[in-house]
């Protein structure tokens, strides 16, 4: 097949949420089963281009597209990464900005009102010149693609832009929701705001309409296979179990169908039997029940990371420490139970159910052995809930705000536990990652986590409240602190070779060359 995918984002050269991994995967891993790929992303001012190559910035070919009643120029630059073609969309709206979707600290300072973690005040301008560029790019297109697949609902539009020249007449259209929670629809507030910077017919906007607001899923739904990322999401969406203000109702209410893929893992990324690939200081084998080098990793990362030393050190390389870990004098390592968390620092992760639920524990259980590791960044009012917490238990919680890689690896590898409170997930790869690093998951019985099988590859709760979280915590504590971790060996290895076995990427991406056959033009 020859398949375009249209995303803004990509592991590698633009990242920002877990779409990057989606968009990258999937393509890479097509690939590999002989499919013709083209990923087009826009080139913005924070895009590296360290991993391409061939890169050819000639920009030779330019196109012009419509927004607002105004004529917008756009340039087209190449390169291959892993031998997916890439196809760079340049305009000056991507360029100026420093991050995918949000406003940056550097761009807030040079102008206040461009808050950091806000979201562009012009994204609307450049969902839409994005979109129609992938359209008009078919003037250069040395063949009609098979399949269009469309990342979230910043690309949604692609499949209505092009379902109005006949080029596109023999092209199938795929759009995956990658989240269909508030905040994340990419909506336009009226019809009249749709048709001046779509120009699309109102007949055809109408059809849209979700409340006062115009879905692009909605309008993708009447030319496009609706995706998401997994079966269990898919069925939250269309049976009104999770919030999506309103989309639940209105696909329902066109009969619109969701297929659930799963997303997968890339594993040779993660390998712990191979430091190359995961990138972790020790290397360890969870199947063969080889955890040597697990310990040393939590080793490193405690004296390295998490001590009260560390707070220079950190600074260097990106992170803000608060809190640490210590221990009293006769103590070791290994008489604690180690918990972690990874992930953005948002609301949806449930930040504040996990807060509460630690403070529980330290406050109320002073009879367990066990440390906290948090690692991530995102909303400040949350950040500063995890800073307060680390401040509160001094010796016991460590949290640094910030990225880098080789700590938010060595965080989950080095736990016993990882939690995923989220009080919704579409699909969720740190649970993945989690029981590659030879750590169990922990996690809200929701949307994607449910793919953890309960007390077999991890433990899943509900509801999601501090004291059922809370409570698990304590009764998985206090089993490995009198029990021994000898006791939870099994589940380990398990969980390592299921994960490798049911969700490596070449899988998934021959389900959705199923998925593509079985579209009907």
């Amino acid at each position: 097949m020859n398949i375009w995918l249209v995303s803004r984002e990509y592991a590698g050269i633009a990242e920002a949420g877990g779409v990057k991994n989606v968009a990258c995967s999937l393509s890479e891993n097509l690939v590999r089963l002989g499919h013709d790929v083209t990923l087009f992303i826009p080139f913005y001012g924070c895009t590296s281009l360290s991993k391409i190559d061939d890169y050819d910035d000639s920009k030779n070919l330019t196109a012009s597209v419509q927004v607002k009643s105004k004529e917008e120029r756009v340039e087209f630059s190449h390169g291959t990464k892993k031998g997916v073609r890439i196809v760079f969309v340049h305009h000056p709206s991507f360029l100026e900005k420093k991050a995918v979707y949000t406003y940056t600290q550097e761009e807030e300072q040079c102008n206040p009102a461009h808050k950091k973690g806000h979201g562009h005040e012009d994204s609307i301008s450049m969902n839409i010149i994005f979109q129609k560029s992938v359209v008009a790019y078919s003037k250069f297109a040395v063949s009609c693609p098979d399949v269009i697949h469309c990342q979230d609902a910043a690309t949604a539009l692609v499949s209505c832009f092009a379902r109005q020249i006949s080029y596109f007449d023999g092209t199938k259209f795929a759009v995956t929701i990658h989240n269909a929670g508030p905040a994340y629809h990419h909506e336009f507030k009226s019809i009249d705001q749709a048709a001046e910077y779509t120009g699309l017919d109102r007949s055809l906007l109408e059809t849209g309409l979700n409340g006062g607001c115009v879905e692009p899923f909605l309008l993708a739904s009447r030319y496009a296979c609706l995706t998401t990322v997994s079966p269990e999401y898919a069925d939250e969406i269309l049976s009104g179990k999770t919030d999506t203000q309103g989309l639940s109702e209105c696909l329902n209410k066109l009969g619109v169908r969701i297929v659930g893929i799963t997303n997968g893992i890339e594993f040779e990324n993660y390998d712990p039997v191979d430091t190359s690939k995961s990138r972790l200081p020790f290397a360890f084998n969870p199947f063969m029940k080889d955890f040597d080098g697990k310990i040393e990793n939590r080793k490193f990362f405690l004296e390295n990371f998490a001590a009260q030393s560390c707070l220079k050190s950190n600074a260097s390389k990106g992170l803000e420490q608060f809190g640490y870990i210590d221990f009293s004098d006769g103590e070791k390592i290994s008489d604690y139970v180690y918990i972690a968390y990874h992930g953005r620092v948002v609301s949806q992760k449930g930040i504040d159910v996990m807060v509460t639920a630690v403070d529980q524990l330290l406050s109320n259980h002073s009879d367990l052995k066990l440390k906290f590791l948090f690692v991530g960044q995102g909303d400040s009012s949350l950040e500063d809930s995890l800073a307060g917490l680390a401040g509160k238990f001094k010796g016991s919680v460590v949290y640094l705000k910030g990225y880098e890689k080789l700590s938010a690896r060595l965080c989950v590898a080095s736990a016993d536990f990882s939690l995923h409170p989220s009080y919704f997930e579409p699909c969720g790869l740190e649970d993945f990652i989690a029981q590659t690093f030879g750590t169990i998951p922990v996690a809200h019985s929701t949307g994607g986590l449910c793919k953890i099988v309960d007390e077999e590859t991890g433990f899943l709760y509900s509801p999601n409240t501090p004291d059922v979280l809370s409570s698990l915590l304590a009764s998985l504590v206090k089993l490995m602190n009198y029990g021994g971790r000898e006791m939870f060996v099994t589940m380990i290895s398990y969980a390592f070779s299921y994960v490798h076995k049911n969700y490596s990427w070449t899988k998934i991406a021959s389900k959705y060359i199923d998925l593509f056959n079985s579209i009907k033009l």
